[in-house]
């Protein structure tokens, strides 16, 4: 009964989404699509309940920081009480058109129905305390442990960025995690131009501007696309910038025979098969999920190249029991990993994510690498990608490949415009401050 009153509070339907995501019974997009399709929220509310969620996810550890001293004596507290408050912190330190007196109220409404009046006090006790002592400030925390705080990121991670890339580089990386990620399409040239699509869209009140990383693709700067016309008809697919540096990695050509290895979601995929005519080259699709495989099938029919493309259910590691050696021609392994180019798109991944995963990792990633190498005919290109900007999961995994297989050389990444930001050595990273876009590694490997 007491939820019922709730059902069409966004304060209250935040803090639900949060308890699930913050305890790991599931992902913040996929959850606050789940609660739109559920609850009939006005817009406002819808735009605030975004906001909220992703505003606690990104900010969680400042927002901690900020209520520690007042939650010292709550051992037991629970979750959706903490997380309550979160959400008022959160609106009191960003959001500038939310008066605090409504942050109070709402918030100890929702504590009184859901935990009564003891709740109730103590969530008012904390905010008005927290407003009448001011914001604490960062300046006694040592230097990784206040980046950490401000920034919200484990420390874990500041430690790795800091060895990798130094100091400045973290910070500008740190920085850019938390603006709102873009929403890009690749264009499907098979069906209409760039230039063409970016002017019907303009045409229907898009705001839109071509991407600076892929020829292929635009930048939604507003506008619901997966409801226009434009996508529903297979005109564009929507891709992050760095995902599109991926396919022309492979140099496909015409006829070509290509294994990805691990295709879900499918986006590179359904880009590889824009590079073939229908009944010439084909592109064989792995995953171990059947329910993802459909999915890909119903973008490549969606976009016009089904017919290029079949697809299987297998572990990669097992499809030595499936092919006969030497049958592709180009080999894509866009790797299982940690994710952690993802963390503007995807912030709660920073929290879900131990140190010990990215070798754990490494050695998934390594095994489905030696899984494939028989397959590649000599001459053949094979190309490692993750969304992940970490060494172990990346450069390490691909030494250790090299160091077995001296057959392989490391052979530039091509990408089809000049990209002066991103860092090329042998390998190609783009990090998310670079070009605003998910982090992302590419490696290309030439079998002789």
């Amino acid at each position: 009964m007491a939820n019922k009153l709730l059902n069409n509070n966004p304060r209250y339907l935040a803090t639900q989404i949060l308890n699930q995501v913050l305890n790991g019974s599931g992902y913040s997009n996929v959850l606050i699509n789940q609660y739109l399709t559920q609850y009939q929220l006005v817009s406002a509310d819808q735009r605030l309940l975004v906001q909220l969620v992703y505003g606690v996810l990104q900010h969680k550890l400042t927002l901690d920081y900020f209520l520690e001293k007042y939650l010292q004596q709550q051992k037991h507290l629970q979750t959706w009480v903490r997380n309550l408050l979160r959400i008022s912190v959160y609106q009191m330190r960003y959001l500038d058109r939310i008066p605090e007196r409504a942050i109070f109220y709402e918030a100890t409404q929702i504590a009184k129905i859901i935990g009564g009046q003891k709740v109730a006090g103590l969530i008012t006790a904390v905010l008005r305390n927290l407003q009448r002592d001011g914001w604490m400030t960062f300046d006694k925390l040592d230097k990784q442990k206040r980046l950490s705080i401000e920034y919200s990121v484990p420390q874990w991670i500041i430690k790795r960025l800091v060895k990798q890339v130094g100091l400045e580089k973290t910070t500008q990386i740190l920085i850019s995690l938390n603006q709102p990620p873009k929403t890009s399409i690749r264009v499907n040239t098979a069906k209409i131009s760039r230039s063409e699509l970016q002017q019907q869209l303009e045409h229907d009140n898009f705001q839109v501007h071509p991407s600076a990383v892929s020829p292929v693709g635009l930048v939604i700067d507003q506008g619901s696309i997966i409801h226009s016309q434009w996508f529903q008809a297979g005109y564009c697919t929507v891709q992050d910038e760095s995902s599109m540096l991926v396919a022309p990695a492979l140099q496909a050509q015409d006829n070509s025979q290509i294994l990805d290895a691990c295709a879900a979601p499918g986006g590179k995929t359904t880009h590889l098969a824009t590079y073939m005519q229908s009944g010439m080259g084909q592109v064989t699709a792995l995953d171990l999920h059947a329910n993802k495989l459909r999915l890909i099938e119903q973008n490549a029919h969606r976009l016009g190249v089904a017919e290029q493309i079949t697809t299987l259910a297998m572990d990669a590691r097992q499809v030595g029991q499936q092919f006969a050696p030497q049958t592709f021609e180009r080999i894509l392994v866009d790797a299982p990993c940690s994710g952690l180019g993802l963390l503007r798109r995807k912030p709660e991944i920073r929290y879900t994510k131990q140190e010990s995963d990215l070798f754990d990792l490494a050695a998934i990633q390594l095994a489905i690498l030696e899984a494939v190498d028989p397959l590649l005919t000599v001459g053949g290109l094979l190309v490692y990608s993750t969304c992940t900007i970490f060494e172990p999961e990346n450069q390490q995994v691909i030494a250790k490949f090299l160091q077995n297989h001296p057959e392989y050389t490391a052979v530039k990444v091509q990408t089809d415009l000049a990209l002066t930001k991103i860092h090329r050595g042998q390998f190609v990273q783009i990090y998310p401050d670079d070009y605003e876009t998910d982090g992302f590694f590419i490696a290309a490997l030439k079998k002789q």
